[in-house]
């Protein structure tokens, strides 16, 4: 839950900034698995894998994928992790300076109509 007063939502936004600077490595994109199948010269079918790729979207919104060897797999779905908490922290951080925004004009609004003394004293 967002907090709702002004003091609690400069907390939070300090909060989340310090948490956005923990996070050191990270990575866009999406790690996908998948498998080949492939006929044997005697006419079976083999499955082949799993093999890995990244894929994101890279400038002027192209797709962009790219193999992962298997010893990168479990630092690549780390990083995707943080990424997303990364979106979800930024995401968070325009929502409290926009009800910071609001409040504080409110408070303005409440000085400017000398409703500030009886509110907020």
């Amino acid at each position: 839950m967002i907090p709702m007063n002004l003091f609690e939502l400069v907390e939070r936004r300090i909060k989340i900034c310090n948490e956005i600077s923990e996070i050191e490595t990270m990575r866009r994109g999406t790690l996908n698995e998948f498998y080949y199948n492939s006929t044997l010269k005697d006419g079976t079918v083999k499955r082949r894998g799993p093999f890995y790729n990244i894929t994101y979207s890279g400038k002027n919104k192209k797709t962009v994928s790219k193999s992962v060897p298997k010893k990168d797999i479990e630092q690549i779905k780390e990083d995707t992790e943080k990424y997303k908490k990364f979106r979800e922290l930024t995401d968070e951080y325009a929502e409290v300076c926009e009800m910071i925004a609001v409040l504080s004009h409110s408070e303005d609004e409440a000085k400017k109509t000398k409703l500030y003394g009886r509110i907020y004293s």
